[in-house]
């Protein structure tokens, strides 16, 4: 499925939300992305992002007494694997061995990565 692209500040209030498996309020994200992304938004900005969230359908609503809460409709993983091959499609022309070689240039993979990166090769070969 295509997915908006989210902008940074959209991204890191759906990081918050994305990180934990409950529903949230306002105050509970405007306190998240505060204290973890070291920001100083006020309520009304976290509402915006939360407003375009939910015209983008990454979020919905449900009223619960007096508070509005969010649930998540397009997980972290659905939308990291997509944002992941629109970059390999652009950058690399959709090569995945070009986009690990580029990786691989810039940062040395530990021996955990690499047996982690074994076990798909193999996988993806059966």
């Amino acid at each position: 499925m295509k997915y908006i692209t989210l902008t940074a500040s959209e991204t890191l209030v759906m990081k918050c939300i994305w990180s934990t498996a409950r529903e949230l309020s306002l105050a509970d994200i405007f306190e998240m992305v505060n204290k973890q992304y070291r920001k100083n938004w006020k309520y009304q900005t976290v509402s915006t992002f939360l407003a375009k969230l939910v015209q983008k359908r990454f979020v919905c609503t449900r009223r619960e007494g007096h508070r509005i809460l969010y649930q998540v409709l397009i997980t972290e993983a659905d939308y990291c694997a997509e944002q992941a091959l629109e970059f390999i499609n652009f950058w690399n022309k959709g090569s995945v061995s070009q986009f690990v070689l580029s990786l691989c240039k810039e940062r040395k993979l530990t021996k955990q990565e690499l047996k982690e990166l074994k076990i798909i090769l193999a996988e993806s070969e059966s």
